[in-house]
């Protein structure tokens, strides 16, 4: 899952990284099962250089064997229950968010899927935490949070906790997520909780399926190394769109869909849809689904 860096080989050089990166290929993974004819074509690498990469990145980057318990053992040694300071919420969490998971918040347009998170960002900051928020629709401010801590009597030193990264490409979420995972492992980065608000203002901006595919397996496969090898919850929004068919009159005309479409609607380990003033576990691969909490929105957040 290394993404491909400059100091891995001489030969790597960044005009040729730049025509790799064109071409979506980002990793070490994919820079191996490409096929060496499609890599001398990308950029101006000759076949024995190609192999030389290749070789000297199977030797330092193959996985080490190891036997399913110490596996396991490390598993549950680096796991944690996260509270999310939401009463209800927690309640129907089990106890909070765990790490190592993936949770979608979606919703309509305006329906509080950002105030939830705002509120989930406040509350595990004030567990001395660092917690990572990415904002793809600039509807992050400092202002509203120091309201936000204000109104529960929170000094505003707790906001050092929180690390805010506003992006507008798919390659600066890719690449920031990388980021992510070098701060984690070089500055040792105390990070439990990354939020991405949100993901589709990304993922509608072209119009080119083939290339949004590709962006979006990148990105799933890093997610995805955060949460499970990093042992960070996650929590993402998407938006649901509504959606008529014949008479507009008609309430059996109205259909309601996820954004981002069939691949990403397995990625996340829980979804949550909010409407009005409840919490829904839509799917789960260790909660119940279809129980709800009540919520509430006021000064300090979510309660």
């Amino acid at each position: 899952m290394a993404r491909l860096q400059s100091n891995m080989h001489d030969l790597l050089t960044e005009e040729v990284l730049k025509a790799l990166f064109s071409k979506n290929i980002y990793t070490v993974l994919k820079f191996i099962q490409a096929e060496i004819k499609q890599i001398g074509s990308i950029t101006t690498l000759q076949y024995k250089d190609i192999v030389t990469i290749r070789k000297h990145l199977l030797n330092k980057h193959s996985a080490v064997v190891t036997n399913a318990l110490d596996h396991w053992n490390e598993l549950v040694s680096k796991t944690a229950l996260i509270p999310t300071g939401i009463k209800s919420l927690d309640r129907i969490l089990q106890g909070g968010l765990t790490t190592g998971n993936i949770y979608e918040i979606c919703g309509l347009p305006s329906s509080g899927k950002t105030q939830l998170c705002l509120t989930l960002m406040k509350n595990v900051s004030l567990l001395n935490l660092n917690v990572f928020w990415i904002d793809t629709k600039g509807d992050f401010t400092g202002r509203k949070m120091k309201s936000m801590l204000d109104a529960n009597g929170t000094p505003e030193d707790v906001m050092s906790k929180m690390l805010v990264k506003q992006l507008h490409t798919q390659h600066e979420l890719v690449s920031a997520l990388y980021q992510i995972k070098e701060d984690v492992y070089t500055r040792k980065l105390r990070l439990r909780l990354l939020i991405i608000d949100s993901l589709p203002p990304l993922f509608y901006q072209s119009q080119d399926f083939e290339r949004n595919y590709g962006v979006m397996n990148d990105f799933v496969n890093v997610l995805h190394f955060l949460a499970r090898e990093l042992q960070i919850a996650i929590v993402v929004t998407n938006v649901i769109t509504t959606w008529y068919e014949g008479d507009f009159n008609i309430d059996s005309a109205i259909t309601e869909k996820l954004g981002l479409g069939k691949y990403w609607y397995n990625v996340a380990n829980t979804r949550f849809v909010i409407k009005k003033d409840r919490l829904t576990i839509l799917k789960s691969n260790r909660l119940l689904k279809g129980v709800s909490c009540p919520i509430r929105i006021c000064d300090e957040g979510i309660v």
